[in-house]
């Protein structure tokens, strides 16, 4: 016993102060030199610094500077898309790094308790999974309130621009007026404007990062306007419209395919709960049946089966439009 939390403390170590001085440390010091910069030139054009930050980030020489490069390209931004886009304040270098300890430290418990290495390792994948689909889940839930409220900023965008007021001051108002979460992506693109940025680029990061065919549509309606003129009132009415009438078929999609949808749970849950139901009943029943050659290669092709099935339905319940 021992020596197995000697070996839990040594590895839990050894991961922390690897983490720390590979991610959290140069992260510290490029954030301080950053923060240094904007305090003595605040009059600096927006994004001057942010090349500079990539640069030092880029001048670490050798094998990890690589890996240092690989975490956050192919990590730390990720998470940060998922967490920006779920409209939270998580520091992603932070989620990455707790995952992994938490990881680690499933599998070093599991394997002190004797567990066993498949369960160690079966719960040590699922354990980064939890963090995820909950950013997802949250992300996916953020989308669809915006989806939801969006028709009402393009509205109240036309009517004030019918009144006289320039584009600029109806991206101020919706933030204004419309509430969460329309209001916060509107006064981003408010305040990145206004700092400075092009409104093509403002509008094309804001498409970017609201992955929706509404906004992507407002984008486009707006710059297409600016290059060739036109009554951008009437045009984000007839937009604001078609939306709305997009959002109604969804839900009538919706209510037209519940029926399809709750099959595929049922069918999808039936069969665990039947064998959980047997194993209760007649455990040496279900023992036998998996212990045996052919029982076993007759539950691996209904595993193979059921999630065939679970796809096809998935197939049909999803309509495009």
């Amino acid at each position: 016993m021992t020596l197995a939390m000697l070996t839990f403390v040594l590895t839990l170590t050894t991961v922390l102060g690897s983490y720390w001085a590979l991610v959290v440390r140069p992260e510290a010091q490029v954030t301080g030199r950053l923060r240094q910069r904007i305090q003595v030139k605040v009059d600096r054009p927006v994004g001057a610094s942010v090349v500079k930050t990539a640069a030092a980030d880029e001048s670490m020489p050798g094998v990890l500077g690589i890996l240092v490069r690989w975490h956050r390209q192919y990590t730390v931004a990720a998470a940060g898309r998922l967490i920006e886009s779920a409209g939270m304040r998580t520091d992603p270098a932070w989620l990455v790094g707790g995952t992994a300890i938490a990881l680690t430290l499933v599998i070093i418990v599991l394997q002190v308790a004797h567990a066993g290495w498949l369960i160690a390792l079966a719960a040590g994948m699922i354990t980064p999974l939890i963090p995820y689909f909950y950013i997802r889940r949250a992300a996916r839930a953020r989308l669809s309130a915006f989806e939801e409220i969006f028709p009402d900023a393009i509205s109240l965008m036309a009517r004030a621009l019918r009144a006289g007021h320039a584009l600029t001051s109806t991206l101020a108002m919706v933030a204004d007026e419309i509430p969460e979460p329309v209001k916060s992506e509107f006064q981003a693109l408010y305040e990145q404007h206004n700092y400075g940025l092009p409104l093509p680029t403002v509008l094309r990061t804001f498409a970017a990062r609201i992955p929706l065919v509404d906004v992507r549509f407002f984008a486009t309606a707006v710059l297409t306007q600016r290059e060739t003129g036109g009554n951008l009132a009437e045009v984000l009415d007839n937009l604001g419209t078609v939306t709305r009438d997009r959002f109604r078929v969804r839900r009538q999609l919706r209510v037209l395919t519940a029926q399809g949808r709750m099959t595929g749970w049922i069918l999808a849950i039936l069969p665990m709960f039947l064998a959980l139901v047997l194993y209760l009943v007649n455990p040496a029943q279900m023992a036998a049946f998996l212990s045996d050659p052919v029982g076993a290669h007759l539950m691996e092709g209904a595993i193979v089966l059921q999630v065939v099935g679970m796809i096809l339905i998935r197939k049909i319940v999803t309509v495009e439009y």
